[in-house]
């Protein structure tokens, strides 16, 4: 056994022993659902979500003081999961039980039955039997008449983290969703490559427990919703915590282009955590099924040599990889290619 698997199973059984001592700590509290944008297909609908002890962690649209950042930042964090919960998700006629897992998460997979109607979000009710608590969730299924989807990272794509960077990135995680900063356009590109049609996929490695805090900044600046596919940074023998960034964001982008087979996708990620490389792997393991892939330039000059040689090896496989400076040139391109 390797130390860094030594050190997975202690870190997990030392989280075993805390969460066995955790559930007296949450019965005065509200057990809450606290469901994810997540995707389907015509005649299956994925369901997601977390099931918690309730943390009062404030929903803000402007900047707060930095304690008041740090202790939601903090209780985002120290979750209390509530493990083996009964969900019951019901859409239409079709009803679907499941239980969370050890860290409070769980899956269905429900079929609706009929047809769906042909909207792009799908409503599906959540219920705990046991706890008296409802929520719904929001299921996307792409339009017939969509032309393409779109694939794209989100720290220093979307939103400034600086991810290259331990103290960036800490810095970035504290901040509140009104004070975390936009590149310029960025909603102006997404807009457009939307045109509130053509789905959108956000594919991190951030952690789930930063779900609530990413979509109210989409929501503050005007950014397409759509599924996101985070990460799970808690210790257990199935969680991707010892999964590399790589591994992780790869394995859900060729879901994503698997699960739907008739789609063609344009890919948006930046220069600073391998995208160029996860997406010249899909690209050139399905071809034919990408129409464009944007690179942003936030890392420092020594690494353009590299993503030069990948640009290269994808324009061989016949998908035009474009290195931008910002958004704005991003979307210039994206006019010329006929995409936006």
């Amino acid at each position: 056994m390797t130390t860094r698997r030594r050190l997975h199973s202690l870190a997990h059984a030392l989280e075993q022993r805390y969460d066995r001592r955790a559930p007296g700590k949450t019965r005065s509290r509200k057990v809450i659902i606290s469901p994810y944008r997540s995707f389907g297909r015509d005649r299956e609908l994925l369901v997601r979500g977390r099931v918690l002890a309730e943390k009062r962690i404030t929903r803000v649209t402007a900047a707060e003081p930095l304690w008041r950042n740090m202790v939601n930042t903090y209780r985002r964090f120290q979750t209390d999961e509530i493990a083996g919960a009964r969900v019951v998700a019901s859409y239409r006629e079709s009803v679907m039980e499941s239980v969370t897992d050890g860290e409070g998460h769980f899956e269905i997979r429900m079929a609706p039955g009929a047809p769906l109607d042909g909207a792009i979000w799908h409503d599906v009710n959540l219920h705990l039997p046991d706890h008296h608590t409802t929520a719904v969730a929001h299921v996307l299924v792409p339009s017939p008449a969509a032309r393409f989807g779109v694939i794209s990272d989100i720290d220093d794509t979307i939103v400034r983290t600086n991810a290259t960077s331990l103290l960036g990135m800490t810095r970035s995680i504290i901040r509140n969703a009104a004070a975390r900063l936009p590149f310029e356009g960025v909603a102006d590109l997404y807009r457009a490559l939307h045109v509130e049609l053509n789905p959108i996929f956000y594919v991190s490695s951030s952690p789930w427990n930063l779900y609530e805090l990413l979509h109210d900044y989409m929501d503050i600046n005007g950014i397409p919703h759509g599924p996101m596919l985070l990460q799970d940074w808690g210790i257990d023998d199935s969680t991707l915590i010892l999964a590399s960034h790589t591994e992780h964001k790869l394995a859900q982008v060729q879901t994503l282009v698997d699960f739907y087979p008739g789609l063609q996708w344009v890919l948006i990620g930046d220069s600073g955590q391998h995208d160029p490389e996860i997406y010249l792997r899909v690209i050139q393991s399905h071809p034919g099924r990408i129409l464009a892939a944007f690179i942003r330039d936030v890392t420092p000059d020594l690494r353009d040599k590299g993503v030069a040689r990948i640009l290269e090896q994808s324009n061989a496989a016949g998908v035009e990889m474009l290195y931008v400076q910002d958004s704005a040139e991003a979307l210039t391109h994206a006019r010329r290619i006929g995409i936006a």
